[in-house]
């Protein structure tokens, strides 16, 4: 099945590999400023496999509260979507990933109809509490997102304003096997 978000950016493997390695707790106050990077290779076997290794360079980030997070898409592949989500709507299978339903809810605040090709950005970069916005959101909560475009060195920044101790599941609803986790300190 394919789904549609922006001009054929939502191709989904048939088998999703790549999950990063869990970042290290480190000892002291958390960074003001953390950087999420998209990257990704892809392995195929004609006639048998295509392994996308699409992903969030790691599992899981910390940032403070007022901190920001920079989000760069360093694969060949995008555009992505860096959207906070509840952490029981993160597809689990393939059939979850294949019919995504949170994905075409962030796909519908960003102003786009998941089931039309378009080459432009979205009409809204930003979502908050999951309406379009056009100005940066403040991202504390599900339904706060932000798009990055398709070019290999695209980037947006998202001000992570949760409170501390809260733990920020987020994942790209273009290619939701993408999530990873921002730990608030």
């Amino acid at each position: 099945m394919q789904r549609q978000f922006i001009a054929g950016a939502a191709a989904l493997a048939l088998t999703v590999g790549g999950a990063g390695a869990a970042a290290a707790a480190k000892k002291g106050p958390p960074p003001t400023h953390a950087t999420v990077n998209a990257v990704a290779k892809v392995q195929f076997k004609i006639n048998r496999y295509v392994k996308d290794g699409l992903r969030w360079q790691k599992d899981v980030y910390q940032v403070r509260s007022g901190g920001t997070i920079h989000i760069v898409n360093k694969a060949e592949e995008g555009p992505h979507t860096f959207s906070i989500v509840k952490k029981s709507d993160r597809p689990r299978t393939t059939k979850q990933i294949n019919q995504c339903s949170i994905c075409e809810s962030i796909a519908t605040a960003h102003g786009v109809d998941p089931s039309v090709e378009s080459d432009a950005p979205p009409p809204h970069l930003f979502t908050e509490d999951g309406v379009g916005v056009d100005t940066p959101a403040n991202f504390d909560k599900p339904g706060d997102s932000v798009f990055v475009g398709p070019a290999p060195g695209d980037s947006a920044d998202a001000k992570i304003t949760a409170k501390k101790g809260t733990t920020l599941y987020f994942m790209c609803a273009i290619h939701p096997w993408m999530q990873a986790k921002v730990i608030v300190g």
